[in-house]
């Protein structure tokens, strides 16, 4: 996650640019007192009841519109508290937060209890499709001289561990080099592409021979090999300050991977936005074995998701959206310790641009982020491991809650490899999808993005078999709660003789409905 915009701005999915004035009356309406918001389900307040017919929903269960080829996680660095001065950062970087929040988050090594809440967590999100981020400096330094057993990489392997153990696929990025030793001069050793593409390739290539042969973490399913190009305040600049292609440190890298024997897919071009368009990447180039880009727009439009999607596909590779978030109000580049990213509206739109795009075709979804400091560019945690006053980690690790349930509401019932059913809402005040997982579990999500409670009708066509369906829900008075648990708050069931259910959803609410039984002690979905 990087510096785009400045001066409270934000991009829409059409490219072009909005300021925070024109988004302020959206923004002060959800973020009103809503004291009276249902808790775990129960109707809101006098004021809004349902007034509208219900929305008929329509799920289509023969009919699978796309298979994802991933799921959904977070990103989580394995970078360490080390902060660095460059003294040759391009125009516009600060050195506080020139690598965005992409470093510091993880607790000490030695903390042995927070690491064992941060495998719990992870588990009870039951993220899947973990971004894993990395920089050249952790492992090689300079030119040549490997080193394996530092703390970065003793973390890297921890996380690794928690994955291959877990059955949750990798996409593992370089973020960025961050080694004098193959930077231009003109550019400085953050910001720069490789001065020997040959060295880079190497290096890297000797690193994923580490992990996949030699230690055999299989989880790593992907490889993006820098974060964000193609801009000028990115990390693969020339020696001119510019952004160059990245197509050439493409196909050395694969090459390399090749005469190893590893067969992890690369994939890029891992923009920082959706509307990004830069000519230094070849979509016809059958290097890679998927896309990716970034998406944090407060405007969740799904034209562009299914653009990147249909995309891919033509092409017979996936489509990841391998950082997602979302800030409103104060740009937190201007005030590093705005906590926007994590209010409860902007939850809201991240679960639109996780609903909109299983819909539409995205496989896998990957949210900025699991672990982070809360002090760099924003507060977008999952977890607290950093006490941000004294600049010192927690020896336990608890949720961020309200980004924590909001998420956890889709990550906890959406396993890998699921199969997406055509869905259609009545009203544009739903958002909705519903999948199948490979043992034939369902689930269906379902976000109110009005301002009313309303009912609405699940109707399933084509159905062959009795559905219990377990009904999950959040609500601002809900994850605001302290004593909030996601236990199932009914049971519905549904057959080809009554295919229908009834319910009636709080306003700005999600609300999951599966054959998973869960209860708030149960750990996540990974695979099934």
């Amino acid at each position: 996650m990087t510096k785009r915009l400045t001066r409270r701005e934000f991009i829409k999915y059409d490219g072009s640019v909005v300021f925070a004035s024109a988004i302020s009356g959206r923004l002060n309406a959800r973020t009103s007192d809503e004291s009276g918001a249902s808790d775990q389900g129960r109707t809101a307040a006098t004021g809004n009841e349902p007034t509208s017919p219900p929305c008929t929903i329509r799920i289509n269960m023969n009919e699978v519109v796309h298979k994802m080829a991933g799921g959904a996680g977070a990103s989580w660095h394995a970078m360490g508290p080390t902060a660095y001065w460059y003294k040759d950062l391009l125009p516009g970087k600060m050195n506080r937060n020139s690598r965005g929040s992409g470093w510091g988050g993880n607790p000490p090594l030695e903390y042995a209890e927070a690491w064992n809440d941060l495998r719990h967590h992870a588990r009870w999100l039951g993220l899947n499709f973990v971004r894993v981020e990395i920089s050249m400096r952790m492992y090689e330094p300079e030119a040549g001289r490997f080193d394996w057993q530092n703390d970065e990489m003793r973390t890297l392997y921890r996380i690794l561990d928690y994955c291959q153990e877990s059955g949750v696929d990798v996409f593992f990025t370089q973020m960025w080099a961050d080694v004098r030793w193959n930077a231009f001069e003109g550019a400085g050793r953050l910001q720069s592409a490789p001065k020997s593409v040959a060295a880079f390739s190497h290096g890297l290539a000797t690193l994923m021979d580490l992990l996949v042969k030699r230690k055999g973490y299989t989880c790593i399913r992907w490889l993006c090999i820098v974060n964000e190009p193609g801009a000028s305040w990115s990390w693969w600049q020339g020696e001119d300050g510019r952004p160059v292609s990245v197509m050439p440190a493409l196909h050395a890298v694969r090459s390399e991977l090749d005469k190893r024997g590893i067969g992890v897919a690369l994939s890029g071009p891992d923009w920082d936005s959706l509307g990004h368009n830069s000519p230094d990447f070849d979509f016809n180039d059958r290097v890679v074995g998927a896309l990716d880009a970034h998406n944090y727009a407060f405007f969740p439009d799904v034209g562009l998701q299914k653009l990147w999607a249909d995309k891919a596909h033509a092409l017979g590779i996936p489509f990841f959206q391998s950082e997602f978030g979302t800030w409103t109000g104060e740009n937190p580049f201007e005030n590093p310790c705005s906590t926007s990213p994590r209010s409860y509206p902007n939850q809201l739109t991240d679960a639109e641009k996780v609903i909109g795009g299983i819909r539409v075709g995205v496989d896998g979804f990957n949210r900025w982020s699991f672990v982070n400091r809360g002090d760099l560019d924003g507060q977008w945690q999952l977890v607290r491991t950093f006490e941000t006053t004294h600049w010192d980690y927690f020896k336990r690790v608890v949720p961020e809650p309200v980004p924590y349930f909001c998420y956890g509401i889709l990550t906890r019932f959406m396993p890998k490899y699921s199969s997406v059913f055509r869905t259609e809402a009545d009203s544009t005040d739903f958002v909705v999808t519903a999948f199948r997982s490979p043992k034939g579990n369902l689930t269906v999500y379902v976000l109110n993005k009005s301002n009313a409670n309303r009912p609405i009708v699940l109707s399933f066509e084509g159905l062959s078999t009795v559905l219990n369906l377990y009904k999950y829900q959040v609500s601002q008075g809900s994850v605001e709660n302290s004593k909030f648990k996601m236990d199932p708050l009914a049971m519905y069931t549904a057959s080809n003789a009554s295919p229908q259910v009834a319910d009636t959803l709080p306003f700005d609410s999600i609300t999951t409905y599966s054959t998973y039984k869960l209860a708030h002690s149960d750990p996540g979905i990974i695979g099934d």
